[in-house]
């Protein structure tokens, strides 16, 4: 069975969201970040980097969200297109994604996420955050291609 070490933070929905989307079984493990389990010896031997999340599957362990992500679209055979020009762009909005909007979310979530509080909904982004509207209108402009 597949075993998910994570919490309730941005990164860590991301790979809870894949295996319920997959309808994936799997065992959750809820990481304390307040108690630093992240950084427990135990964790440390199966993830060297001492982040949420970290999926197991049979002993091989994926560690990072947008990791995880793909190795369950590739396990799985679903949620990536089989051609090279459909994998790239899916990786492409995978990239964007992990280096430009989970970021700035991260940022606004991590105080309520320290605090053991739930993040209100819905997360606003910080308006004056540099290219935020960039990205919103890359959203939007290939949303209206589609």
């Amino acid at each position: 069975m597949l075993e998910l070490y994570t919490t309730s933070t941005p990164n860590g929905w991301k790979a809870s969201v894949t295996l319920e989307e997959l309808g994936l079984d799997y065992r959750l493990h809820k990481i304390n970040l307040q108690e630093q389990q992240q950084k427990h010896a135990d964790y440390l031997a199966i993830n060297p980097n001492g982040r949420i999340p970290t999926l197991v599957d049979d002993g091989f362990a994926v560690f990072e969200s947008g990791a995880i992500m793909l190795y369950l679209a590739e396990k799985t055979g679903r949620l990536m297109p089989a051609d090279v020009k459909g994998r790239s762009e899916v990786i492409q909005w995978l990239m964007f994604q992990m280096g430009g909007i989970g970021p700035m979310m991260a940022m606004e979530a991590r105080p309520a996420c320290q605090k053991g509080i739930a993040v209100p909904e819905p997360l606003v982004l910080p308006t004056d955050e540099a290219g935020v509207e960039k990205i919103a209108a890359e959203i939007s402009r290939k949303i209206l291609q589609k």
